[in-house]
């Protein structure tokens, strides 16, 4: 996968690309509306390596700086069956955050699913308290499709309730 925006290039993440994704993996800005645990440095390369020809993680690079700045994970739609469908998850270093740059990459990436992998749907999810994921996610024009109550146990323990979304192709927005 590659693909160019007008402010990232998105891509497979590669070994030098470690230093930059340690720099803000572990942070709490990232943690916190995350089910994940704290990455160590083996940890990410080995994940890194993996990752090669794995398809469904995604580097973003901001092209100004030439740094990975967020990553995006994109495999199959975990409550589909039977439909073409992606399942995205997202996130980037809290310095870029609230500056576009994660919309540009969604708006580019389920533009090449439906135009390219001819996918029907797309589906997203994030845990309740994240109010600008949520918000990320309408502005593309995905739909809320319901609420799992105490769904998916996060970082430090703490249980979210976790919103459902997606877009069908048909829903797409071109601007």
């Amino acid at each position: 996968m590659y693909l160019e925006t007008e402010h990232l290039v998105l891509r497979k993440p590669e070994a030098a690309d470690v230093e930059d994704y340690l720099e803000f993996v572990n942070s709490e800005f990232v943690l916190r509306y995350n089910a994940m645990t704290e990455v160590t440095e083996e940890k990410a390369r080995q994940q890194f390596e993996n990752a090669k020809d794995d398809l469904s993680v995604i580097a973003m690079e901001l092209k100004a700086t030439g740094k990975v700045i967020g990553m995006i994970y994109a495999g199959e739609d975990s409550l589909r069956y039977g439909v073409e469908s992606k399942e995205i998850s997202y996130f980037l270093r809290e310095e870029e955050a609230r500056k576009g740059y994660m919309k540009e990459a969604l708006r580019a990436l389920i533009h090449h699913f439906f135009a390219e992998e001819k996918v029907t749907c797309v589906a997203a999810r994030c845990f309740a308290p994240n109010v600008a994921s949520q918000r990320l996610l309408e502005s593309l024009g995905f739909s809320r499709e319901g609420v799992v109550r105490k769904c998916v146990k996060g970082y430090g323990d703490v249980i979210f309730d976790d919103c459902l979304y997606s877009i069908m192709r048909h829903e797409e927005q071109t601007v």
